[in-house]
């Protein structure tokens, strides 16, 4: 009995040492294993931290909103001079008038798809009395409405030579023909400035000239009648030197005000800038302020040669525009015959409208040049029956070659080209329409 319960004793001793033995088992593995997977917990981490992250889906750019635009071309052409060889050249003496149409009738092919153009007179107008330099028949803003011009600017320094009442009627005259009038009144209380509702653009148009010449070349005061022309300086009767910025900023005001769209400045300049084919330390000045201000198209005149195209983006209080500058479009019709004097061209502005937002901006600029003919200047020029005459250069010179009769001699077909090659050089070849001209970015 003893014996068998000694062996059961010891069963039960060793039982407990077995499970003991069991227990510290496990929980050793147990730690271990727990050791374990904090090492590669904390190595993971550790690699997490250090690792390039992957890298941020770029979205997909937004897309440009389509634009539904509706576009205008604006006309400008240079400076008709009145001068006595054109009148005389216009005589038909079997009916007593004075036709200017055959002189102007190279023009009007350029003129066709615009919406509007315009070119500035340096003349006054009479219906009868002598005709003289820079006084025309009033026949002559007939042949300008017929080529297909709506608008004249008459603010030069020849508009008054003959004072207050030639400038006035040779205002009534131009309008008598259909034709918009600016930089010239022919009343105290008929000073708009002219704004031009054009395909849902308003355009309206500033002008000013740098003094009045008068007969002699001496300047013509209008300290009692200042509403009849606008003038660009207030020292217009002494140095010519002291711009108006004032009465520039009260005009950008007063069509701002209007609604205009777009604003187009004629300026007629100094005489100190005459023959120059690029722009004088004056014109820059008074462009650079301009533009600045409010001034989107500039056309400059009296410098009786042709200077450079320029297109620029500005920055303005109300955001980026575009401006074009056309420093001058020389002669379209006169008698100088001095170098490049009988070079010019019509420049188109192709002004773009957003029909959903309303903004406007300028989209586009081309030429085509002109060649002014003084038939006198060619020695087989005899045949031919007239004297003067403005030729559409692109199409004189294929007339030319496809053996058109009549058209131009041999003589003013080289003239041609090579005036053709001159005014690229000056206004500069991006603008020139037959190579599509230059296409400008929309600038917001």
């Amino acid at each position: 009995m003893k014996r068998n319960g000694f062996v059961t004793g010891v069963m039960y001793v060793v039982l407990v040492l077995l499970v003991v033995g069991l227990g510290f088992l496990l929980f050793f593995n147990y730690r271990a294993n727990r050791e374990q997977m904090e090492q590669i917990q904390a190595a993971e981490e550790a690699a997490s931290a250090t690792a390039t992250p992957a890298p941020t889906a770029t979205p997909a750019p937004t897309a440009e909103p389509e634009r539904t635009v509706q576009t205008l071309d604006l006309a400008f052409a240079g400076d008709l001079v009145g001068q006595a060889g054109l009148t005389t050249d216009a005589l038909v003496e079997e009916e007593a008038v004075y036709d200017f149409s055959h002189e102007l009738a190279g023009v009007q092919a350029s003129l066709d798809q615009a919406d509007l153009a315009a070119c500035t007179l340096v003349s006054t107008l009479s219906d009868g009395g002598t005709y003289d330099a820079y006084v025309m028949p009033w026949s002559v803003a007939t042949a300008l409405k017929d080529v297909g011009f709506d608008l004249v600017n008459a603010a030069t320094d020849h508009a008054l030579d003959r004072g207050v009442t030639g400038l006035t009627a040779t205002v009534d005259y131009l309008k008598n023909a259909g034709l918009t009038v600016a930089g010239a009144y022919s009343a105290s209380t008929s000073r708009s400035l002219p704004v031009a509702q054009v395909n849902g653009v308003k355009v309206a148009f500033l002008s000013y000239t740098y003094g009045t010449a008068g007969t002699g070349a001496q300047p013509v005061s209008v300290a009692d009648s200042s509403w009849c022309i606008d003038l660009l300086t207030t020292d217009y009767m002494t140095d010519k030197q002291t711009v108006d910025y004032a009465k520039i900023d009260a005009d950008l005001a007063a069509v701002k005000d209007a609604g205009a769209d777009m604003v187009v400045s004629f300026l007629y300049w100094w005489d100190s800038t005459q023959y120059y084919t690029e722009p004088r330390e004056q014109q820059t000045e008074v462009v650079d302020y301009l533009c600045e201000h409010g001034v989107d198209v500039i056309i400059g005149g009296g410098v009786k040669v042709p200077q450079p195209i320029e297109v620029r983006t500005v920055e303005r209080e109300d955001g980026k525009a575009n401006c074009v500058i056309c420093y001058s479009l020389s002669s379209l019709m006169s008698c100088f015959n001095d170098t490049y004097t009988n070079l010019s061209a019509v420049v188109d502005v192709q002004i773009s409208r957003d029909t959903d937002s309303g903004e406007v901006w300028i989209s586009g600029v081309s030429t085509k040049p002109l060649f002014m003919v003084d038939t006198a200047d060619y020695g087989d020029g005899a045949e031919l029956d007239y004297k003067y005459r403005v030729l559409d250069a692109w199409q004189a010179v294929e007339d030319y070659e496809n053996g058109a009769s009549g058209a131009v001699t041999a003589e003013i077909y080289e003239a041609v080209k090579t005036g053709i090659q001159d005014l690229d050089t000056i206004l500069g070849a991006d603008y020139a329409a037959r190579e599509g001209g230059l296409a400008v970015d929309f600038p917001y």
